[in-house]
């Protein structure tokens, strides 16, 4: 029986101290880079399971979804011909991070620095109305890329019981640049941009 408590008591603190939970985020992301300079604020959502080690740090494997949506439009005269472009373009965004966190807490609050990397799958879809000299012309774009990237933020949680919690986060990402190539009647065309930006979410999570 000694040798039973020696064993398990180590084991049962140490399940105390490192404390596993998950945690949704849903909130708004807003790009922040020239590539993306007339895309609209859009959705990210986030699903993270943390393992906090102690009462200040934690590491949380996430992934989820977030969007941005741009039109642009032009018209002109190119070498005697009328034309006019209308172009809705969208960017969707699945993620997968790893993120470190440094926690100051104060009772029931736990302010937080984080830090971290991710993979990022981008795809981009482009329908495009054309009119040259009256004639319509019509196309769709579409293509994937993964880029790798990094973020740093700021955030708290409100420890509503030592299970529950809610909270707020804010977080700034860059990334490199991603490729996205088609053909327009047998002409290449590509788009080259990154996903830098700033994400905004609430929390809710529980322990377990």
């Amino acid at each position: 029986m000694v040798l039973i408590l020696t064993i398990l008591l180590p084991l049962y603190v140490s399940a105390q101290n490192n404390k596993f939970y998950i945690a949704a985020k849903p909130g708004i992301y807003s790009p922040q880079t020239n590539d993306l300079e007339d895309f609209d604020t859009g959705f990210t959502g986030e699903i993270a399971l943390g393992l906090k080690f102690n009462k200040y740090a934690s590491v949380e494997l996430g992934s989820g979804y977030f969007q941005t949506k741009g039109e642009q439009s032009e018209a002109g005269f190119v070498n005697g011909y009328s034309y006019s472009a209308q172009a809705d373009e969208k960017i969707g965004v699945v993620p997968v991070t790893l993120t470190l966190k440094g926690i100051y807490p104060i009772n029931k609050w736990e302010i937080y620095a984080l830090g971290g990397i991710g993979l990022y799958f981008v795809s981009g879809d482009l329908d495009l109305d054309m009119r040259i000299n009256g004639y319509p012309f019509s196309a769709s774009f579409s293509d994937r890329d993964t880029i790798f990237g990094g973020h740093l933020g700021l955030g708290f949680h409100y420890n509503i019981t030592p299970r529950f919690f809610i909270g707020a986060e804010t977080k700034y990402l860059w990334t490199g640049e991603a490729k996205l190539k088609d053909t327009f009647y047998g002409v290449p065309v590509e788009a080259k941009f990154n996903i830098n930006g700033i994400a905004a979410m609430a929390v809710i999570g529980v322990r377990f």
